[in-house]
Protein backbone atom coordinates (compact mmCIF):
# COMPACT_ATOMS: atom_id res chain seq x y z
CA UNK A 1 0.00 0.00 0.00
CA UNK A 2 2.58 2.67 0.91
CA UNK A 3 4.93 1.54 -1.68
CA UNK A 4 1.94 2.04 -4.02
CA UNK A 5 1.44 5.75 -2.41
CA UNK A 6 5.02 6.49 -3.03
CA UNK A 7 4.49 5.38 -6.78
CA UNK A 8 1.93 7.61 -7.24
CA UNK A 9 3.22 10.13 -5.49
CA UNK A 10 6.76 9.90 -7.81
CA UNK A 11 4.50 9.84 -10.90
CA UNK A 12 2.14 12.65 -9.70
CA UNK A 13 5.14 14.59 -8.79
CA UNK A 14 7.20 14.22 -12.33
CA UNK A 15 4.00 14.73 -14.23
CA UNK A 16 3.45 18.19 -12.15
CA UNK A 17 7.38 19.16 -12.78
CA UNK A 18 7.09 18.34 -16.43
CA UNK A 19 4.14 20.64 -16.27
CA UNK A 20 4.91 23.61 -13.72
CA UNK A 21 5.87 24.31 -10.24
CA UNK A 22 4.59 20.98 -7.57
CA UNK A 23 4.13 22.63 -3.90
CA UNK A 24 3.47 20.01 -1.36
CA UNK A 25 3.65 20.73 2.17
CA UNK A 26 3.45 18.76 5.16
CA UNK A 27 1.79 18.27 8.51
CA UNK A 28 1.75 16.98 11.76
CA UNK A 29 -1.57 15.23 12.07
CA UNK A 30 -1.02 13.92 15.88
CA UNK A 31 0.20 17.65 16.75
CA UNK A 32 -2.46 19.07 14.79
CA UNK A 33 -5.28 16.85 16.78
CA UNK A 34 -3.33 16.85 20.80
CA UNK A 35 -3.30 20.87 20.55
CA UNK A 36 -6.57 21.36 18.81
CA UNK A 37 -8.37 23.93 21.70
CA UNK A 38 -11.79 21.13 21.10
CA UNK A 39 -9.62 18.43 21.89
CA UNK A 40 -9.25 19.30 25.09
CA UNK A 41 -13.08 20.32 26.03
CA UNK A 42 -13.69 17.10 24.47
CA UNK A 43 -11.35 14.97 26.65
CA UNK A 44 -12.52 17.10 29.22
CA UNK A 45 -16.29 16.37 28.23
CA UNK A 46 -15.63 12.42 28.32
CA UNK A 47 -13.80 12.53 31.39
CA UNK A 48 -16.75 13.68 32.87
CA UNK A 49 -19.08 11.67 31.26
CA UNK A 50 -17.38 8.65 32.42
CA UNK A 51 -17.36 9.62 36.04
CA UNK A 52 -20.89 9.91 35.88
CA UNK A 53 -21.13 6.26 34.63
CA UNK A 54 -18.29 4.75 37.12
CA UNK A 55 -20.63 6.68 40.35
CA UNK A 56 -23.69 5.27 38.96
CA UNK A 57 -22.34 1.81 38.85
CA UNK A 58 -20.37 2.02 41.99
CA UNK A 59 -24.25 2.50 43.69
CA UNK A 60 -24.96 -0.56 41.78
CA UNK A 61 -22.07 -2.67 43.10
CA UNK A 62 -22.85 -1.52 46.48
CA UNK A 63 -26.21 -2.50 46.31
CA UNK A 64 -25.39 -5.82 45.15
CA UNK A 65 -22.82 -5.95 48.19
CA UNK A 66 -25.56 -5.44 50.31
CA UNK A 67 -27.78 -7.71 49.12
CA UNK A 68 -25.28 -10.65 49.26
CA UNK A 69 -24.39 -9.58 52.95
CA UNK A 70 -28.19 -9.76 54.01
CA UNK A 71 -28.27 -13.48 51.58
CA UNK A 72 -25.26 -14.68 53.78
CA UNK A 73 -27.08 -13.98 57.44
CA UNK A 74 -30.09 -15.84 56.18
CA UNK A 75 -28.86 -18.35 54.51
CA UNK A 76 -26.61 -18.70 58.18
CA UNK A 77 -29.93 -18.88 59.45
CA UNK A 78 -31.29 -21.02 57.79
CA UNK A 79 -29.03 -23.28 59.08
CA UNK A 80 -28.65 -22.40 62.18
CA UNK A 81 -30.16 -25.28 64.71
CA UNK A 82 -30.66 -23.17 67.58
CA UNK A 83 -34.52 -22.22 65.41
CA UNK A 84 -37.27 -24.03 64.98
CA UNK A 85 -37.42 -26.12 61.53
CA UNK A 86 -40.62 -23.85 60.67
CA UNK A 87 -38.37 -20.91 61.32
CA UNK A 88 -35.49 -22.49 59.41
CA UNK A 89 -37.42 -23.43 56.24
CA UNK A 90 -38.77 -19.63 56.64
CA UNK A 91 -35.39 -18.29 56.15
CA UNK A 92 -34.70 -20.47 53.48
CA UNK A 93 -37.09 -19.28 51.27
CA UNK A 94 -36.30 -15.49 52.25
CA UNK A 95 -32.33 -16.92 50.83
CA UNK A 96 -33.65 -18.29 47.90
CA UNK A 97 -35.84 -15.24 47.45
CA UNK A 98 -32.43 -13.09 48.24
CA UNK A 99 -30.46 -14.97 45.93
CA UNK A 100 -32.56 -14.61 42.97
CA UNK A 101 -32.32 -10.96 43.78
CA UNK A 102 -28.84 -11.08 43.42
CA UNK A 103 -28.46 -12.77 40.71
CA UNK A 104 -30.89 -10.24 38.84
CA UNK A 105 -28.92 -7.26 40.30
CA UNK A 106 -25.61 -8.92 38.43
CA UNK A 107 -27.22 -9.12 35.11
CA UNK A 108 -28.02 -5.56 35.58
CA UNK A 109 -25.16 -4.53 36.58
CA UNK A 110 -23.62 -6.11 33.72
CA UNK A 111 -26.03 -4.72 31.20
CA UNK A 112 -25.37 -1.39 32.27
CA UNK A 113 -21.59 -1.79 32.07
CA UNK A 114 -21.81 -3.09 28.83
CA UNK A 115 -24.69 -0.45 27.66
CA UNK A 116 -22.50 2.60 28.81
CA UNK A 117 -19.46 1.55 27.69
CA UNK A 118 -20.69 0.74 24.29
CA UNK A 119 -22.61 4.50 24.45
CA UNK A 120 -19.29 5.84 25.31
CA UNK A 121 -17.13 4.45 22.52
CA UNK A 122 -19.76 5.78 20.10
CA UNK A 123 -19.88 8.99 21.65
CA UNK A 124 -15.59 9.19 21.84
CA UNK A 125 -15.95 7.83 18.10
CA UNK A 126 -18.42 10.80 16.95
CA UNK A 127 -16.15 13.67 19.02
CA UNK A 128 -13.37 12.51 17.24
CA UNK A 129 -14.49 12.33 13.80
CA UNK A 130 -15.96 15.70 14.72
CA UNK A 131 -12.36 17.27 15.45
CA UNK A 132 -10.65 15.17 12.73
CA UNK A 133 -13.09 16.65 10.12
CA UNK A 134 -12.34 20.14 11.44
CA UNK A 135 -8.57 19.35 11.01
CA UNK A 136 -9.28 17.93 7.52
CA UNK A 137 -11.03 21.55 6.80
CA UNK A 138 -8.55 23.74 8.04
CA UNK A 139 -5.93 21.68 6.18
CA UNK A 140 -7.98 21.88 2.99
CA UNK A 141 -8.46 25.49 3.65
CA UNK A 142 -5.13 26.52 4.07
CA UNK A 143 -3.99 24.24 0.72
CA UNK A 144 -5.84 26.25 -1.07
CA UNK A 145 -5.00 29.07 0.13
CA UNK A 146 -1.12 28.39 0.01
CA UNK A 147 -1.78 26.52 -3.26
CA UNK A 148 -0.56 23.20 -2.70
CA UNK A 149 -1.73 20.27 -4.80
CA UNK A 150 -0.44 17.74 -1.70
CA UNK A 151 -0.40 18.04 1.96
CA UNK A 152 1.00 15.06 3.55
CA UNK A 153 0.66 13.88 7.04
CA UNK A 154 3.81 13.04 9.01
CA UNK A 155 2.91 11.74 11.95
CA UNK A 156 2.38 8.45 10.68
CA UNK A 157 4.14 5.21 11.26
CA UNK A 158 5.33 2.67 9.26
CA UNK A 159 4.93 -1.28 10.42
CA UNK A 160 9.30 -0.70 10.97
CA UNK A 161 7.46 2.10 13.71
CA UNK A 162 9.46 4.72 11.70
CA UNK A 163 7.99 7.60 10.03
CA UNK A 164 6.87 7.55 7.03
CA UNK A 165 8.25 10.66 5.80
CA UNK A 166 12.26 10.12 6.71
CA UNK A 167 13.23 13.57 4.92
CA UNK A 168 11.56 16.96 4.58
CA UNK A 169 12.12 20.59 4.39
CA UNK A 170 11.36 22.63 7.33
CA UNK A 171 9.74 25.39 5.37
CA UNK A 172 7.42 22.73 3.85
CA UNK A 173 5.89 21.86 7.14
CA UNK A 174 2.65 23.78 7.49
CA UNK A 175 1.67 22.20 10.96
CA UNK A 176 2.10 25.87 13.03
CA UNK A 177 0.57 27.20 10.68
CA UNK A 178 -2.67 25.64 10.64
CA UNK A 179 -2.56 25.34 14.35
CA UNK A 180 -3.04 29.17 14.89
CA UNK A 181 -6.29 28.33 12.49
CA UNK A 182 -7.41 26.30 14.10
CA UNK A 183 -6.75 27.72 17.38
CA UNK A 184 -8.21 31.11 15.75
CA UNK A 185 -9.35 33.50 18.85
CA UNK A 186 -8.37 31.06 21.56
CA UNK A 187 -4.81 32.11 21.96
CA UNK A 188 -3.08 32.32 25.23
CA UNK A 189 -3.39 35.63 26.68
Amino acid sequence: MKTLLLIMLFTTSMAMTMAGELKIAVVDADQLFQKYYKTKIVDASLKQQMQVYKAWLKKLNRSQEKLQGEFKILRDDAQNIALDAKERERKRLEAMRKYQQMREKKVEIEQYNAEKMRQFKQLEAKKRLDILNDIKKAVTSRAAIEGYILVIDRSGKTLNGISSILYHKADMDITQVILKDLNRGREKK
